[in-house]
């Protein structure tokens, strides 16, 4: 697709292709919505949501990009190279032989295999690439000086170190837990691998999914021994495999060997691909729809009581242009939604080349090689722009329920999301506009219309296919409003919307009623416990927000589910302190 570049200051705006998509939905013409809130209920929102995939640790330029990302949680090493990740010289190489046979399908035929990227594998190793494991420390070390506290760690362990004998105490991964606690770090969440699903990121070590399962339970078992309160994952498939398609039936038959799923999706396609142009823009545009179906429709069919751990994903339709950005900001909106199912979740990447937050360019490396690199001085792509008002709508928010009524573009995907969010005394909407109309947005609080001032910040775009580069602290939001009266969304926008004298309930359910569950999982009955010891009445529901069950109870006593199935459930209540939600799972 041809595009034009305009120059509006430090803005760089890319649209107007030749060949521009029709927006892929019908929605009405006179299309409102109306947010409606329920100030009483209330949850902390989870920073872990806002992790990312960093890498390059090591030079000044490098800890400078890290230090001004303040990164939520690293997660090291990532991709692939983590499972040929040698903690003893900090470097790529190869665990095993060149190729090996693995068991492929159903009929397991005997197919012979080399690891993936093998190549670049020997490169590495050969030219002793460090990935970076002493320059992450002393960012930690300066962290930790400054605020009290190192990073948030996602480690993800080599499932191959330890060698094919799988009863033999795993000596590579304590000996590595024991450096990484030397130096400093916590070491309180792993992965145990890199989607081993895939036969090319297994190795002639761990061949076959029954030698992955030994090794996982034989890793997990001497790391909670090291700390009981270690949580470890398995990756699971987010789609039909051809090589392994019994994988997550297979890793997942015993469940007590692992604490978490990790999954990583990836949702988007290429309008420049004639196969499937016509679906690239609508796929962004309902990612949050693609998300949950790669969790639903995979991971939790298996196991249904396990927390994801979605370490990597992406969106990305065509490059960093606005549906993408849209698309991205929606799954955030939609994974603060559904924070009883997702833990984590480390968008991939910051500073590399896939859904980067940072403009690259090409350059002349000496030996004449064209080469990419990032862009200096430091430039935001819209993955950038949109994560830093991502972060500045969410962190360390606490989220105020509501319901947005606004026709859908697909079931499951409204045209308008949003997320109410209450930090430093100020209330604010974050919202998504992914129409291609500008919306009046009307606020109602526990049944009164708002009508005071507002201070409405947003960036919108022309069209589905267009991409901005900003300078690096350039705010990618304009204020469009700062008066009283309507609030209208712009077409293809994201906006923050500050209520300047919003009157919400100030009842806050966990500091003046800590309340207690159990047990939690349960067969069918459990108890809830306030710390009031007050009577107070509960709600059950299902995930798709059916009530099933309501009541009263007493503080302390027995509930018994009526005609319960197995599953995971949520569970309001209410009491003179407000309103609190939880999950409970029934096995």
């Amino acid at each position: 697709m041809t595009k034009k570049l305009l120059y509006y200051g430090l803005t760089v705006v890319i649209s107007a292709s030749l060949h521009a998509q029709d927006y892929p939905f019908s929605l009405p013409s006179d299309m409102e919505a109306t947010i409606n809130i329920t100030s009483s209920s209330k949850e902390a929102y989870n920073n872990l949501l806002l992790g990312t995939n960093t890498h390059h640790f090591s030079t000044t330029k490098e800890k400078d990009l890290i230090n001004k990302l303040e990164p939520i949680t690293i997660r090291f090493s990532h991709g692939l190279w983590a499972n040929w990740y040698d903690w003893r010289r900090d470097v790529t190489r190869l665990f095993g032989t060149e190729t090996f046979q693995y068991e492929q399908g159903v009929n397991k035929t005997i197919k012979t295999k080399t690891p993936d990227l093998l190549a670049n594998i020997k490169i590495f190793d050969s030219h002793n690439i460090k990935v970076g494991i002493d320059g992450l420390t002393s960012l930690n070390a300066t962290r930790k000086f400054e605020t009290g506290k190192g990073y948030d760690m996602m480690w993800t362990f080599n499932m191959s170190a330890d060698g094919t004998d799988f009863s033999n105490g795993c000596p590579e991964t304590i000996a590595r837990y024991d450096d990484l606690i030397a130096r400093g770090f916590e070491v309180k969440v792993v992965e145990m691998g890199n989607e081993n699903f895939y036969p090319g990121q297994r190795s002639s070590i761990i061949p076959n999914t029954e030698d992955y399962i030994a090794r996982a339970k034989s890793m997990s078992a001497v790391l909670k021994a090291k700390d009981p309160n270690i949580k470890v994952s398995v990756p699971l498939l987010r789609r039909d495999s051809w090589a392994n398609p019994n994988w997550n039936a297979d890793l997942t038959e015993d469940l007590t060997y692992f604490d978490a799923v990790t999954v990583h999706t990836y949702v988007g396609s290429d309008p420049d691909d004639a196969t499937n142009s016509d679906e690239a823009y609508g796929t962004a545009l309902t990612a949050r729809k693609h998300l949950g179906n790669s969790i639903y429709d995979y991971a939790h069919k298996v196991a249904p009581n396990k927390p994801i751990w979605l370490t990597e994903w992406g969106v990305k339709s065509g490059g960093p242009n606005a549906v993408s950005a849209l698309g991205m900001v929606d799954c955030y909106i939609y994974m603060s939604q559904n924070q009883h199912v997702f833990e984590r979740a480390n968008w991939f990447s910051v500073n590399g080349k896939l859904n980067s937050h940072y403009v690259w360019e090409t350059y002349v490396a000496p030996s004449g090689a064209v080469r990419p690199r990032i862009k200096y001085p430091l430039e935001k792509t819209l993955f950038g722009s949109a994560y830093e008002i991502i972060r500045s709508a969410l962190e360390n928010t606490t989220l105020i329920e509501s319901d947005v009524q606004v026709p859908n573009l697909v079931d499951g995907v409204k045209a308008v999301n949003a997320r109410v969010v209450t930090k430093d005394g100020k209330t604010s909407i974050f919202v998504v506009n992914l129409s291609n109309q500008d919306v009046p947005f009307k606020v109602n609080i526990d049944g009164e219309d708002y009508v005071e001032n507002v201070v409405h910040k947003a960036i919108s775009f022309s069209s589905m296919d267009e991409e901005r580069v900003m300078g690096i602290d350039e705010d990618p939001l304009t204020v469009i409003n700062q008066t009283g009266g309507s609030i209208t969304l712009p077409k293809f926008s994201i906006n923050i919307i500050e209520l300047s004298n919003a009157s919400l309930s100030t009842s806050e359910i966990g500091k003046q009623d800590e309340v207690r569950i159990y047990p939690n999982p349960n067969k069918g009955v459990f108890h809830i416990k306030l710390s009031s010891g007050e009577d107070a009445k509960y709600s059950i529901y299902s995930m798709s927000g059916v009530e099933i069950q309501k009541g009263k109870f007493v503080s302390g006593k027995g509930i018994r589910f009526n005609n319960y199935q197995v599953g995971i459930y949520l569970l309001q209540i209410k009491s003179s302190h407000g309103v609190s939600t939880h999950k409970i799972v029934v096995n």
